[in-house]
């Protein structure tokens, strides 16, 4: 049971109505973290802004492999209920969303130097106050100054996100 209830679709902020009638088109359905938001309208708007802009400078694989590894470090189903599925439409394989190999990403043959460098730099990003250099150096070597930018956008985002869901109770529809 949520202890944050979503926003009725009736009680939605004329706002946020055009945005949440294209969801509907699309996906038949405004998934709950976004009526629950809906209690801040402008927050909502932001995140959903936000959520958009990380869909560019970044390979999405890496996007992905960033977002499901924060959401299994913050035990977020709901996130990783999406994020799973979009992992597997951008191209990566069972194999590395796979929790068991993602606990031990550094040793696992699943993936490259680039894919455990964004791992290391999802989970020092979730798990301390700040990024290592030694990570940020070694992502420079693969990455652009953009795509870092954005790498670390998508780890705020699903942090931001995950604590949302698991604070909130946020339930899928």
């Amino acid at each position: 049971m949520p202890l944050l209830e979503p926003v009725a679709e009736t009680e939605v902020a004329e706002v946020l109505r055009p945005t949440f009638e294209g969801m509907k088109r699309k996906l038949q359905v405004v998934p709950h973290i976004w009526q629950t938001m809906a209690h801040s309208p402008g927050i909502t708007q932001q995140t959903l802004g936000l959520n958009a802009a990380v869909n560019h400078d970044l390979d999405p694989k890496l996007r992905e492999l960033a977002y499901v590894h924060c959401s299994r470090l913050n035990h977020c189903t709901y996130c990783l209920h999406y994020h799973l599925a979009s992992a597997q439409r951008v191209g990566l394989t069972a194999e590395q969303t796979q929790a068991e190999n993602l606990a031990r990403f550094i040793e696992h043959h699943a993936y490259n130097e680039v894919e455990k460098l964004v791992l290391r730099f999802a989970e020092e990003w979730t798990r301390q106050p700040k990024v290592s250099a030694e990570v940020i150096e070694g992502l420079k070597r693969h990455l652009t100054p953009a795509a870092l930018v954005t790498l670390a956008a998508t780890c705020a985002l699903a942090n931001w996100t995950n604590k949302f869901n698991e604070s909130f109770g946020v339930e899928l529809p």
